[in-house]
């Protein structure tokens, strides 16, 4: 069943608090793997976002998810695992796929310098990876 951008924007927004509250519920202490996992797990979203046109701030959801698990794991470290949850731009159908992701990109370059060429980067040894 399909949902409309507006639905899949506010579906987005309750899976992020979501995963946020379940670390404030985590029944122990909170560990940087765990958080990193949490991340890893927002792949399915983070990929379906792109193909329902949704920009979002991952510096955002990084700072959350930091202050959320009490900074165990550096902002800038949660933000560079969000960013490689993303799709390759080479796996992407549609231009306006292309341009959602890209001004994700560009909200992150606005704090992080250098994070869309680092993307570039990882982005071309995918392929090579692959083969090996």
């Amino acid at each position: 069943m399909a949902i409309s951008k507006e639905e899949f924007d506010k579906l987005f927004e309750i899976e992020i608090d979501g995963w946020c509250y379940g670390m404030t519920q985590y029944p122990g202490e909170l560990f940087p793997e765990l958080v990193h996992g949490i991340v890893r797990e927002l792949k399915p979203l983070l990929v379906n976002s792109i193909k329902y046109f949704h920009v979002y701030d991952i510096v955002k959801i990084a700072q959350k998810f930091a202050k959320t698990s009490k900074f165990i794991v550096p902002e800038k470290e949660l933000v560079f695992n969000i960013l490689a949850q993303l799709p390759s731009p080479t796996s992407l159908k549609t231009e306006d796929e292309m341009y959602t992701i890209a001004q994700i990109l560009d909200k992150v370059e606005q704090s992080y310098n250098g994070a869309i060429e680092r993307m570039e980067r990882r982005w071309k040894s995918e392929p090579e990876q692959a083969k090996a």
